[in-house]
């Protein structure tokens, strides 16, 4: 409380007045901040983000709404998020931010499987990943991995380990693809045919077809001739091995041809035929004899007690033993895998056709397509969608064989460039989508510190900040974003307009007290004459005057009026005097006056004074004093706020 007093004139006492003087300390909201969280993260407090010494209590805005204080990145967006401490008036608001980023951990994919033989052509380990794996990443295993590939035939089986590295704070993070290799073991197998007709079979799981002639069941059951051989029963005769997925069965072909006999026996077959064993092809020698136009046949008997084989009785010399060679060459037709298909975003990084083929496709083959095939790989930001074409060249007689890959390229969605714009608050609503580069596509939906409506920003309702606009992206391209940075700045406030009635003889008065509501200090004055330090002197200066308070662009410049009156105050004159004798006639006081009185005054002195004159002859002696009345110039009161 301040106190003013005015010295009385004896016996007059002193006179005081009051005023009473709040001071109002400014709220603290701290210093700006900044925190960098994985959306993995825990939620971590604003608060403590903020430096110095915040006040409690205060309110956040942001991106995102804030409870209790807390970021969570799992849910909330990255941005500004500002805390608002509330000012006692006169002392504004105050505030402070913190800049929120949040980094997206990697993705390594679901962990896969794969079974290969150890004769399949290179596969991509990537390709067994489920999910949707961030590429980049690195291998590691049993065995070095090069260009994310492995291959069985020089590689281990086992775990191989893909790890996709981490943007601080989020860690790196892991997927594995077990690898089992199994082996192709063309297994080799063999009956062989002697005197005791006995068969022995080395490969039991092995099959034949098109073996009418002989029977092997396992080691030790004979292998008998059903029948004597035929012509049809030359051609080729199929060896096949059950093979351990996804290793195919594996095949031999052995191709027999029957040729007339180099010699023919003449002899005699002592017992009775029992059994019919084998053709025995003999050279014309002497005492031969044919048994049929090509073959000459065996007849033996199998003695019961012989279990062990049987003793062909014949009588003559035999035929000798002959032999021919036949070189058997198959060749296996070449595997271009099963057809496949793959969809790919345009700006998603090179895939490799060849991991789309199904099944168990040969290494080698050569690449077609709409666009030119370099190593295997499919490139979508530079190469077509269509149909390519695998072929695997075959070994004649075996043709060449192919599959495709239908391979679909999808356009990523354009959210245009980001953009900015800065607004007063009183102007009319603006387009959010007008405001944003390139050529964005239309159909997406905004979000922002304030909801969106027809993807307007209203600047006298909506809040300031980043607006992101996010256009959906077709599997397996991603949602795009971008985003319309809006700073909203106020209108300067000049107050409101006010007067004041002043007397020329007034001590100067400042205009800034005569304005109503709150304006903004810093203002500039500006009237009928210059104003100096927010005074207004009537005894020099002109009435009238304006405030102009700078705005920030595109807030325009306000300004509020004081309307200053200056009164001249009235002339009385000049003090005069007379002396009179108490028989002098009467004489006008008006004219004792110096000067250049003010007419209409009234006068007041020991005897009451009638038409201005002084009568000595009925009035006393004395002080008469001549009153002109002046034009009120008490100053005016600031009008209310409105």
């Amino acid at each position: 409380m301040y106190t003013y007093t005015v010295t009385g004139t004896a016996p007059c006492p002193d006179e005081t007045a009051t005023v009473t003087v709040t001071i109002n300390t400014p709220p603290d909201p701290g210093v700006d901040g900044a925190i960098t969280l994985c959306s993995t993260d825990a939620p971590a407090s604003l608060f403590a983000l903020l430096g110095g010494t915040p006040d409690a209590g205060g309110t956040w805005s942001g991106p995102s709404p804030v409870v209790g204080g807390m970021i969570d990145p799992a849910t909330m967006s990255a941005g500004a998020y500002v805390y608002t401490v509330t000012g006692a008036a006169p002392c504004p608001d105050e505030t402070a931010t913190v800049t929120v980023t949040i980094n997206t951990p990697p993705d390594p994919g679901i962990p896969g499987a794969i079974t290969l033989c150890s004769t399949d052509a290179p596969a991509s380990l990537f390709a067994q990943l489920g999910g949707t794996p961030d590429a980049g990443g690195a291998w590691s295993g049993p065995s070095p991995v090069a260009g994310g590939m492995i291959d069985p035939a020089t590689m281990s089986a086992g775990v191989y380990t893909y790890t996709v590295t981490g943007t601080a704070p989020c860690p790196n993070e892991q997927a594995t693809v077990t690898v089992t290799i199994n082996c192709h073991l063309i297994r080799s197998g063999w009956c062989h045919h002697a005197l005791h007709h006995r068969c022995s079979c080395f490969a039991l799981r092995s099959t034949w077809r098109n073996t009418r002639r002989w029977r092997c069941m396992d080691r030790t059951e004979a292998c008998r001739w059903h029948d004597r051989p035929r012509d049809h029963e030359r051609g080729a005769y199929t060896y096949t091995v059950a093979g351990t997925a996804p290793c195919p069965d594996g095949t031999a072909t052995v191709t027999v041809t029957i040729n007339p006999p180099p010699s023919r026996y003449d002899g005699a077959v002592t017992s009775a035929p029992r059994t019919l064993l084998r053709s025995s092809h003999c050279s014309a020698e002497p005492g031969c004899a044919a048994h049929g136009p090509d073959q000459v046949l065996w007849l033996v008997e199998r003695s019961r007690d012989d279990e062990r084989g049987c003793t062909p009785t014949v009588t003559g010399t035999p035929c000798p033993d002959e032999q021919a060679t036949i070189t058997v060459t198959i060749n296996t037709p070449p595997d271009p895998g099963v057809d496949g298909a793959i969809t790919l975003c345009s700006t998603d990084a090179p895939a490799s056709l060849f991991a789309q083929l199904g099944g168990t496709p040969d290494a080698g083959g050569t690449w077609s397509g709409p666009s030119p095939v370099v190593g295997g790989m499919i490139d979508p930001t530079s190469m077509s969608a269509g149909v390519y074409t695998y072929t695997v060249t075959g070994t004649a007689p075996c043709p060449d064989e192919q599959a495709t890959v239908t391979v679909t390229i999808n356009t990523p969605p354009d959210p245009g460039v980001d953009g900015a714009i800065t607004l007063c608050s009183t102007d009319a609503p603006a387009s959010l989508f007008a405001l944003l580069g390139g050529t964005p596509d239309g159909g997406g939906t905004w979000a922002g510190p304030s909801p969106v409506v027809g993807g307007m920003i209203d600047p006298a309702t909506m809040s300031a900040g980043v607006y992101t606009y996010t256009v959906t992206g077709t599997a397996p391209c991603p949602d795009e974003q971008a985003t319309i940075t809006v700073t909203i700045n106020t209108p300067p406030d000049p107050g409101v307009d006010g007067a004041i009635t002043l007397c020329t003889t007034d001590t100067p008065a400042s205009l800034f007290a005569q304005l109503g509501g709150t304006p903004d200090a810093g203002g500039t004055w500006s009237g009928p004459s210059p104003v100096v330090g927010g005074m207004i002197d009537p005894a020099t200066m002109n009435a009238g005057a304006t405030y102009t308070v700078p705005g920030t662009a595109p807030c325009p410049d306000e300004t509020a009026t004081v309307t200053v009156t200056i009164n001249t105050p009235p002339d009385p004159g000049v003090d005069g005097a007379i002396t009179l004798c108490s028989t002098d006639a009467p004489s006008s006081l008006f004219a004792l006056l110096g000067g250049t009185p003010d007419g209409g005054g009234t006068w007041a002195g020991p005897s009451p004074v009638v038409g201005g004159m002084i009568d000595p002859t009925s009035m006393s002696a004395g002080v008469y004093t001549y009153t002109v009345t002046g034009t009120a110039h008490a100053r005016m009161s600031r009008p209310p706020s409105p």
